[in-house]
């Protein structure tokens, strides 16, 4: 198909490719609001190392690692342990159910991330409570500042706070303004494929319903018809005067042949 096809094939298809859109998109909102409202606590914590032997550069790269492995060891079971049994009094019912349910309960509870060749990383907790996701910082704060030796080998290691703990006053979860963003981008990519793979109109999809069209359809052919019929009553009237041109020339070669007699 040919690219000026194309586009007038979007323009026959506009009523499918906006229904597409309005469906997908709709049912992502929907979706996203039978999800229960979570609140966000987010906070940030700096990785450094006191080394007089390192070269800056060789210390820099020795904190991003750390940084991403303790970023990483804070999605571990052991680690999930110590948050519960920690001082902060963590609502343990919120995380009931079989260990590897109450795991996968807690990896969309905490969010981690590193910001390169920096030693930096933000610790994002999203609950229900904006209390218990307070709770939770701190005590994932303090697990990874009082006991981060148990997770690495390395000396002369220091986590310090550098963002308290910074509840958000409305939830944050689910995101309806990206969900519908990303619904919207993938069901006009979805209809684009639609309208090429079916480009029939039995395929097409109505938003004000078919009638309209077919009325404009049957109006244009009911014209038609009425300009074959105008045409064809000037054709049977112009038969006869046919007629009488014959009819005089026969008159007249009749007469012509008297005379010469």
């Amino acid at each position: 198909m040919e690219f000026n096809d194309f586009l007038k094939l979007l323009r026959r298809k506009t009523q499918t490719i906006v229904a597409i859109l309005l469906v997908v998109t709709m049912m992502a909102i929907l979706v996203s609001l039978t999800q229960p409202l979570k609140y966000g606590v987010s906070s940030r914590l700096l990785v450094t190392q006191n080394s007089d032997n390192t070269d800056a550069y060789s210390l820099s790269r020795s904190n991003e690692y750390l940084g991403n492995l303790l970023a990483t060891v804070v999605y571990s079971g052991s680690f999930y342990d110590k948050v519960l049994n920690s001082k902060y009094n963590v609502d343990k019912n919120y995380f009931a159910g079989e260990y590897s349910k109450q795991l996968k309960r807690w990896n969309k509870t905490v969010l981690t991330k590193t910001k390169q060749d920096t030693g930096i990383i933000e610790i994002n907790i999203y609950h229900t409570k904006v209390a218990e996701a307070r709770k939770i910082a701190l005590a994932v704060n303090d697990i990874l500042i009082n006991s981060n030796q148990d997770y690495h080998g390395g000396k002369n290691v220091e986590i310090s706070i550098i963002d308290q703990p910074l509840a958000s006053s409305y939830p944050v979860k689910p995101n309806l303004l990206v969900n519908s963003a990303m619904a919207f981008i993938v069901a006009f990519l979805f209809s684009l494929f639609y309208i090429y793979v079916f480009p029939e109109d039995k395929y097409s999809l109505y938003l004000f319903g078919k009638k309209n069209v077919k009325n404009k359809k049957r109006k244009k052919v009911k014209s038609n018809l009425g300009e074959i019929s105008i045409k064809s009553d000037l054709e049977y009237e112009e038969i006869p005067n046919l007629q009488e041109n014959i009819d005089t020339e026969e008159e007249l070669k009749g007469n012509i042949s008297n005379i010469i007699r």
